[in-house]
């Protein structure tokens, strides 16, 4: 086996390369809906319209349908998962991901002197009863475990947070979809998704997935996107059969599946818009996340828990965007962080009247705003 020094480099733009050409944002491609999800790794989801912005900008020909169409069939859910944050997950997957990712979810903001997950089962099976049939609100939830939450006002919210995310209960159906505004509401998955496969099995399908979407990267990148702890996710790599290793410029070892692309750093990359709370900038650990959002350029993107909706060039957030509409007329706004060339203010002009249709086919007008 070949020591860190001698793994082949990567350089920045490879990198880049290789997660735009993962992440669909080289080439738009024709897949259907689901396996477009599964290649992805998930969707991000916090804000509905998001994932349908995210396949508009990565899939040939995509429609509101195509996505409303699969979750309403009931073949794509919304749960929380990696990094205790709401994503879209195909139903086949569903059970992996959740396995793989309930020790992060469990502990994210558990205060001193929490239970350990054990102490919680009495309450999980009381939630998952409770929402088996009839889609319930967390005020509903709230009130439902009163009785068994502590008295600290600190540790009740916790139980609450717990409750949610960790009894195995998911959002009904229409909290997916891109119209919805309203407060969440949660259900039990049907039965045919409540079936855990071996966690080895679980956490490599996690793996591949990541690298497929996010790779070259470090194992360190790939805990940081699953939320999980380091060990199984390395052994997880070292049972994948065709991993690759490289090293990145500045001497880490990165990860990667043998047949996954890696463009040259002068493959040609269109201008793109990026969905609030993207995947793309979302994927890697923070101080990584320069292979598509330049470090400058952080704080304009992401403040606190909001990541803001961006625009590509030559591969790179470059801007901001933002659209607004009245019943007359949309405009999409670009927000640029420096002065563009002609060229690129032209093309983002192009792909942002598409974008600006997409988002509101039923205005009149239509316009950029550059």
């Amino acid at each position: 086996m070949p020591t860190k020094s001698d793994l082949p480099v990567l350089t920045l733009r490879e990198l880049n390369r290789a997660l735009l050409a993962r992440q669909m944002l080289l080439t738009r491609k024709r897949i259907a809906v689901v396996e477009a999800i599964e290649r992805l790794a998930c969707l991000q989801g916090q804000w509905s319209p998001s994932p349908y912005v995210a396949l508009w900008t990565r899939l040939a020909g995509f429609k509101r349908d195509d996505l409303t169409g699969p979750i309403d069939a009931g073949q794509v859910i919304k749960a929380t998962l990696m990094r205790a944050t709401l994503h879209l997950v195909s139903a086949k997957e569903y059970a992996a991901y959740a396995l793989a990712t309930l020790d992060g979810r469990f502990a994210a903001w558990r205060p001193p002197g929490g239970p350990d997950f054990a102490a919680l089962k009495d309450i999980h099976d009381k939630v998952f009863t409770f929402a088996a049939k009839t889609p319930r609100t967390r005020d509903e939830i709230r009130d439902h475990i009163a009785r068994d939450a502590p008295k600290d006002e600190r540790l009740r919210n916790w139980y609450l947070w717990a409750a949610v995310t960790a009894s195995g209960i998911i959002w009904e159906k229409s909290g997916a979809r891109w119209e919805y505004r309203r407060l969440p509401r949660f259900i039990a998955p049907p039965a045919k998704l409540r079936k855990a496969p071996p966690p080895d099995v679980a956490f490599d399908l996690v793996a591949r997935r990541y690298l497929g979407a996010f790779g070259p990267s470090t194992v360190g990148d790939l805990a940081n996107w699953a939320g999980c702890r380091v060990p199984p996710l390395r052994d997880a790599l070292g049972r994948i059969p065709d991993i690759r290793r490289f090293r990145d410029e500045r001497g880490r070892e990165l990860f990667d599946l043998a047949k996954a692309p890696r463009p040259p750093a002068d493959a040609v990359a269109p201008a793109r818009f990026l969905a609030r709370f993207d995947a793309a900038i979302l994927g890697h650990d923070a101080a990584e996340r320069t292979r598509i959002l330049p470090a400058e350029y952080k704080k304009q993107v992401i403040f606190s828990a909001e990541v803001w909706t961006t625009f590509l060039v030559d591969g790179f957030v470059a801007g901001r965007w933002k659209i607004a509409a009245t019943p007359r007329q949309a405009v999409l706004e670009l927000l640029p962080f420096k002065s563009l060339a002609k060229r690129d203010r032209a093309a983002l002009i192009d792909e942002g009247e598409r974008l600006v249709r997409f988002y509101y086919p039923e205005a009149k007008m239509h316009g950029v705003k550059a």
